[in-house]
């Protein structure tokens, strides 16, 4: 006989099933599903990522010292963006979702993008998309993901998209990010380019027609704003899903 289960929430191992293989058969996933922990030697920006560093003292490199983890110095140049980004491997019409946990050491002096773009690198002092003077604007054609700025407002975290070159659209969470916080961040695409945002599991924002079907990379941006001199941030892990064409 078979059966169909259906999880609402968790599905948690307890008592030995906690300690010895819990798994019987083979598990096989329609979707693509991986993870990026960020626990090798070194990152490999030769053949896993795109690197660019913005300037003086930009620096992007695994955390190491106990911690997993990729570790963005800002670097003491102003309005100087680094950018690391995956491939092209991202479509609208494989509904694909990203999810990354990042911490901001210091917000009032940062400026952070992190979502999908169709470049995996901008001219700096651009970014995929940012705020700087306090206005969201875009660099990339098509790019969407949540902008921390702290030339935007009190570093509020706005989920924001460019669709073909037009003007961007925004969404406040009203959330505001503050020094050493760290947050579960996910964007989800569906096949009509509608973008969903979500805040440590909860949903803050929806934008239509977010982005165009053209091919798509994760990316982080990371920069300093305000004179601030050098700041870190940490993203833990990428989790990538997508149905495989």
């Amino acid at each position: 006989m078979s059966h169909r289960v259906y999880v609402g929430d968790t599905i948690e191992m307890v008592a030995e099933a906690r300690t010895k293989a819990n798994v019987k058969g083979n598990l096989s996933t329609e979707r693509q599903c991986s993870v990026d922990w960020y626990d090798q030697a070194t990152l490999d920006v030769t053949n896993n990522y795109v690197q660019t560093l913005g300037g003086t003292g930009d620096l992007g490199a695994l955390t190491a010292g106990g911690e997993i983890g990729l570790k963005g110095t800002t670097g003491s140049g102003d309005n100087e963006i680094s950018f690391l980004a995956t491939a092209l491997i991202f479509d609208i019409t494989q509904n694909p979702i990203i999810e990354t946990k990042l911490k901001i050491t210091d917000v009032s002096g940062t400026i952070v993008f992190w979502g999908f773009s169709d470049a995996t690198s901008e001219t700096t002092p651009a970014a995929s998309i940012d705020a700087d003077s306090g206005t969201l604007t875009a660099a990339a054609t098509d790019a969407v993901g949540f902008v921390i700025d702290a030339d935007l407002g009190t570093s509020s975290i706005y989920c924001a998209s460019a669709n073909t070159g037009a003007a961007v659209q925004s969404k406040d969470t009203t959330i505001d990010w503050t020094d050493g916080q760290s947050k579960i961040l996910r964007v989800e695409l569906d096949s009509s380019g509608n973008a969903r945002f979500y805040v440590d599991g909860i949903q803050k924002g929806y934008i239509a027609a977010a982005v165009a079907d053209v091919p798509l990379c994760e990316i982080k941006n990371y920069g300093t704003r305000a004179n601030d001199g050098a700041n870190t941030v940490f993203f833990r892990y990428l989790k990538k899903w997508q149905d495989i064409p």
